[in-house]
């Protein structure tokens, strides 16, 4: 019975001290008090200083995100404006500028530039080959050979005219240099001596003309085995090639023989071979017959002419697109003059009267 008093006694006080502070002075009570203020509050600073320095953490590495964006942005525009200064090539209104001749030099290795190489031959300027940038050393030019046009003009020593894309240097534009085929190799390459400073060649050497109407010219070609030929044999005995005597204006744009254009230097037309005849390619030589008609004198000028075949490239629906150079005149026997084609002075006629009647 007493033990169960005790007990009583000391549970009663135990469960009084979690609602109350123990029998303690005053002072320490206002000071504990005050303690626990305190810890309360600072922790509350605490976290609230952690999510701040989170939050600045947080901007800080997205800023230097953005920055190191805008700066690698930056970098590149840099990087890329200075490899377009150092090859010497900027965007201007479409053209390509350049301030010195190594500019160019670096521009043509680094795009591998293609260009033609030409030589003269009988007066007049011959593309003998296209072919592409792949070095340089010193004034040598080194390329390799992409198409080989008259291979019997590509030889060392030879003079050339190089022909490329044109440039803006200064105030003045540049396609080209002079040089000499220093050497050849078996795979096509090819070493070409700078021999002078870049300048500008027009690309074409002649103007070339359309054939304002089809019946004002009159064509026959004869492929030629060599160079050896008997120009009275073959306009008596030889039948043509290639024919080409429109009786009736043919449009530009159809799709039948005729004379594409002409000029001082070459001819190019649209024609069939005759059954039997010979087939034409590139670089064969040819006998060209041809009639122009003269509107003042109404009359048809006979010419002869020695070419050479630059480029025959089917055309479809049988049709072969030939364009021939000039190489020489030939003499036009006498007595072959007037009867190159059969009703020469009949048609001379027919034009002047066509002409009088649209008047």
């Amino acid at each position: 019975m007493i033990q169960s008093k005790v007990d009583s006694r000391f549970l009663g006080s135990v469960k009084q001290s979690f609602f109350v502070f123990p029998d303690i002075p005053k002072s320490v009570q206002h000071f504990l008090w005050g303690l626990a203020a305190f810890i309360a509050c600072y922790y509350v600073v605490l976290l609230w200083n952690k999510f701040k320095v989170f939050s600045f953490f947080k901007g800080l590495v997205s800023g230097a995100f953005s920055s190191s964006t805008r700066t690698t942005k930056k970098t590149k525009k840099a990087e890329k404006k200075s490899v377009s200064s150092s090859s010497g090539k900027e965007v201007n209104n479409g053209g390509m500028k350049v301030s010195s001749d190594q500019e160019v030099l670096d521009w043509l290795v680094m795009t591998k530039a293609s260009f033609d190489v030409s030589v003269e031959r009988a007066g007049q300027r011959t593309l003998a080959a296209v072919v592409e940038v792949t070095g340089l050393d010193g004034l040598d030019v080194f390329v390799v050979i992409k198409d080989a046009i008259t291979d019997s003009l590509i030889t060392p020593g030879a003079k050339v005219k190089c022909i490329f894309a044109e440039l803006q240097k200064g105030e003045k534009k540049v396609n080209a240099f002079v040089g000499t085929i220093k050497s050849l190799s078996e795979n096509g390459g090819m070493a070409i001596t700078r021999k002078s400073a870049f300048g500008f060649i027009r690309r074409r050497a002649f103007s070339r003309r359309k054939v304002a109407d089809q019946r004002f010219i009159k064509v026959k070609v004869w492929r030629l085995d060599d160079d050896d030929f008997d120009v009275d044999f073959i306009l008596d005995n030889i039948e043509p090639e290639i024919f080409i005597d429109n009786k009736k204006d043919v449009a530009a744009n159809s799709k039948s023989e005729q004379i594409l254009d002409i000029s001082k230097g070459g001819l190019a037309l649209l024609g069939t071979i005759r059954d039997g005849g010979s087939m034409m390619s590139r670089n064969d030589k040819l006998l060209l017959c041809m009639l122009i008609y003269q509107p003042k004198r109404k009359t048809f000028d006979p010419h002869l002419i020695f070419c050479e075949a630059r480029a025959a490239n089917s055309a479809g629906e049988g049709l072969i697109r030939l364009s021939f150079q000039f190489l020489r005149s030939l003499k036009i026997p006498p007595r072959k003059r007037s009867t190159l084609f059969k009703g020469q002075a009949v048609m001379a006629m027919n034009l002047a009267q066509s002409a009088k009647g649209k008047k």
